[in-house]
């Protein structure tokens, strides 16, 4: 009898049923991926970097350097435990070539990597440690993959000095020192045989080569200290610093916890409040039930291997699809790092019995209303005719609505529980989309130049040709200023080009160093820069320091520091205290007083160019494409473009991926919302609906005021979004902008087209949508059907 009856209830109500397992299998596939992923970014990078084999502090020789002299300082270190040596060449971007172009866009130097010299793990696309490459084979890592077209199997050609060899792309290397988007270091791991072949060109030989030290200490907390003095470096940093790196990866991987953890809640309270609302309407069967004398634990028992049946069938359907669909979440963060954990498949089997139970729960509760219900309910299709309260808040008679506005307002003030649940979980689904939408928007805008310690100028020039000339001492930044402007006034664009030179100092105070770095440029005022206390650095014994710099030397504004830059050593005043995402916080700057002598300036952000007649927009658009031509480069951009450069582009195109991706299952969640909510409103006022056909209303004005009443929670869902969109922002963002430095928090850039008209539209035309469609049901009741009342 019950196999009979159970038959009977899943025929009958077919679209509730099926509607109810496909938000089952939706929970099942949300929690098993989402624990899934949690876990597995959550210990993501001290995963990679143990599979690398990664060490605490890191240093690189400068160009031309074979790390003689720092390999002697490291010996000579009592704090230093063990050393690796990985010694390497770097080769300009534009000596990368494919079909006689350019390979990418980097506008960085390429590391050169023998990988029988790899004194780190490196892994191939599927997370095999790269052990031998062929010789002629050439595997990339980073953006020469994603800034590029290239495909195994394809060639390409690589020069450094005279000696010019063809490889074949073998595939995509992960690196975890300076694989990082924030890096944008890529490498080219070749043969030994190969790599032989670049050494023995005497220029190449003499000129390009470096070394990477890999230090491991005794005492990791005073590593740092006593390793920055290290001879010849031009990158000298503790392991926390790369960790900071990958503040891009993690930024993507903080929005997938959150959305994982806002789509499992979802998840959860609509499958509670779908069990509940499903059971509570199910009066007339369990009334009759009850009238054939079956007991109440009889009953209940139905309705548990009913929910049970459908719970363990979307459990299983939930389980297969939560790992592509986990792997879908983590392909942005996992592209050039090794993710993973090795009980992926036990806690997907462990969330998806998890969900079971919680159904089976949620059904224990809610069929306890089972022992109120008695066969005379079947009878008052599940009223007793006794209300002792307004049913609504509004009345007919004062209500300038019409007919159908009137009753989709009350019919939402009458059950404001079931509306405000369906009103929170739009909000909420909202809320991801516009968070997603406002950190995309401003890792791309001017927002951020204040935290990448610059001003703001027409155009920005960031070539690696142009930058590399400055850091071998072919020419000073001056010089090569000069020649920028000279070409502008050439060509009718007469301006001011300006640098901000990068210095790496040694600071010492109360007994501890830092080896921060600092911000200097002679034609721009310190106090054109923001900061958090004190005042500008104005005098030339003064700077300013960030919070994580004072900090790691207990030292505030007012303070004394003892800074050492190339053979002298002064003391300066901390003037001033501010935030900055240069080298993850740790940071400074110099006040334009400082004489600084051209020769320690050997690194520079790019170059700064203000045109003296102070054109509109559209005219520095048109200059920008026009010296695109003149210098021979595509690395000259606006203010958004230079922000891009700094961050890394290809993070922007990450977090719009994941917002396209939680939008599309927003309006999928919206969309069947609205089905199962309009399908049991359909079937709880079926009688009521036959009545008002009986009164003489049309079936378009029923489906009309159906329709509306979900029309109306969308609005007010999208309302409460829009108003909470920029605090929610800012906390579930700022904690993860604080690694990079911004420890104060970030001007979101909001975009109020997308974010309070194109989003919060999606969202009410989904729900339109799904209750508009499944409205057309009432057309099959009839007037007669009025018959049903009690």
């Amino acid at each position: 009898m019950y196999l009979r009856i159970l038959k009977k209830d899943l025929k009958r109500k077919k679209t509730m049923n099926i509607i109810l397992l496909l938000f089952v299998i939706l929970a099942t596939m949300f929690a098993a991926s989402s624990v899934n992923n949690i876990i597995t970014v959550m210990g993501g990078l001290d995963y990679f970097f143990e599979k690398a084999n990664i060490t605490e502090h890191f240093i690189i020789t400068s160009l031309g350097n074979d790390g003689t002299e720092t390999e002697e300082f490291l010996t000579k270190n009592s704090n230093v435990k063990e050393y690796r040596r990985e010694e390497l060449m770097f080769l300009n971007d534009k000596a990368l070539t494919q079909n006689g172009k350019k390979l990418a866009e980097i506008g960085n130097s390429i590391i050169v990597l023998d990988i029988e010299n790899a004194q780190l793990n490196y892994f191939d696309k599927d997370n095999e440690v790269i052990t031998d490459v062929p010789e002629g084979q050439v595997y990339f890592t980073g953006s020469l993959v994603t800034k590029s077209d290239i495909e195994i199997g394809d060639k390409v050609k690589a020069k450094i000095e005279d000696t010019e060899l063809t490889f074949t792309y073998a595939g995509l290397g992960k690196d975890a020192f300076l694989g990082s988007e924030m890096f944008n270091n890529p490498r080219m791991i070749i043969s030994h045989a190969d790599y032989e072949k670049f050494m023995a060109d005497e220029k190449a030989a003499k000129n390009d080569i470096s070394v990477i030290f890999y230090i491991n200490g005794y005492d990791s907390k005073t590593l740092e200290s006593d390793l920055s003095d290290a001879p010849n470096t031009i990158f000298n940093k503790p392991l926390s610093l790369i960790r900071t790196s990958y503040f891009m990866n993690s930024l993507v991987a903080a929005l997938l916890l959150i959305v994982s953890v806002c789509l499992i809640l979802v998840s959860f309270v609509v499958l509670r409040f779908t069990i509940s609302f499903t059971i509570n309407e199910e009066f007339r069967e369990i009334g009759v039930m009850k009238a054939l004398g079956l007991k109440n634990s009889s009953v209940r028992g139905l309705y548990l291997v009913k929910y049970l049946g459908i719970s363990i069938i979307g459990a299983v359907i939930g389980f297969i699809l939560s790992i592509p669909f986990g792997n879908a979440l983590l392909k942005s963060v996992s592209e050039n790092m090794v993710l993973g954990n090795d009980n992926m498949i036990l806690i997907n089997v462990l969330c998806s019995i998890s969900v079971v139970l919680i159904i089976m729960l949620f059904c224990h509760r809610c069929t306890r209303r089972i022992k109120k219900l008695s066969p005379i309910d079947a009878v008052r299709s599940g009223q007793t005719g006794e209300r002792f309260k307004k049913k609504g808040l509004m009345h007919l008679g004062k209500s300038k609505l019409g007919a159908t506005g009137f009753l989709a307002f009350n019919d939402i003030f009458s059950s404001p529980r079931q509306f405000g649940i369906m009103t929170v979980i739009f909000s909420v689904c909202l809320l991801l989309i516009i968070s997603l939408a406002n950190t995309a928007n401003t890792l791309s805008s001017e927002k951020l130049l204040p935290l990448l310690c610059a001003t703001k100028s027409d155009a920005y020039i960031t070539d690696v040709d142009m930058i590399t000339k400055v850091e071998t001492g072919e020419e000073t930044y001056k010089e090569v200023n000069a020649d920028i402007e000279k070409k502008l006034a050439e060509n009718g664009m007469s301006g001011k080009v300006y640098s901000e030179a990068l210095l790496f100092p040694t600071i010492e105070a109360n007994g501890k160093k830092a080896s921060p770095i600092f911000n200097y440029c002679r034609d721009t005022k310190a106090s054109d820069y923001t900061y958090s206390e004190g005042y500008a650095p104005k005098y030339a014994n003064e700077v300013a320091l960030t919070i994580q710099v004072a900090e790691k030397l207990g030292v505030g504004v007012g303070d004394k520091v003892k800074l050492t830059l190339g053979n002298k050593t002064d003391y300066y005043i901390v003037s001033a205290l501010f935030q900055s995402m240069m080298q993850m916080g740790e940071s400074g700057r110099f006040s334009e007083a400082t004489d600084i002598p051209d020769e320690l300036i050997k690194q520079v952000m790019g170059f700064q160019i203000d045109f003296d007649d102070s054109p509109e927009q559209s005219v520095i658009e048109e200059r920008i494409e026009k010296m695109k031509d003149i210098f021979n480069t595509k690395h000259v951009e606006d203010t958004d473009g230079y922000v891009m450069t700094c961050i890394g582009e290809g993070i922007k195109d990450t977090i719009n991926g994941v917002k396209l991706m939680v939008l599309l299952i927003t309006a999928v969640i919206v969309i069947m919302i609205s089905v199962l909510m309009e399908r049991s409103f359909i079937s709880k006022e079926k009688s009521e609906i036959a009545l008002m056909k009986a009164m003489g209303f049309k079936t378009g004005s029923v489906i009309a005021q159906h329709t509306l009443r979900f029309a109306i929670v969308a609005v007010i869902a999208s309302v409460i979004a829009i108003a909470l969109g920029t605090p929610f922002t800012k906390l579930c963002i700022d904690p993860v902008f604080g690694i990079t430095g911004a420890i104060n928090g970030v001007d979101y850039n909001i975009k109020p087209i997308e974010v309070c008209v194109i989003y919060p539209i999606v969202v009410i035309a989904a729900t339109v949508l799904g209750a508009a469609l499944t409205a057309l049901y009432m057309k099959k009741i009839k007037a007669s059907d009025t018959a049903d009342i009690g």
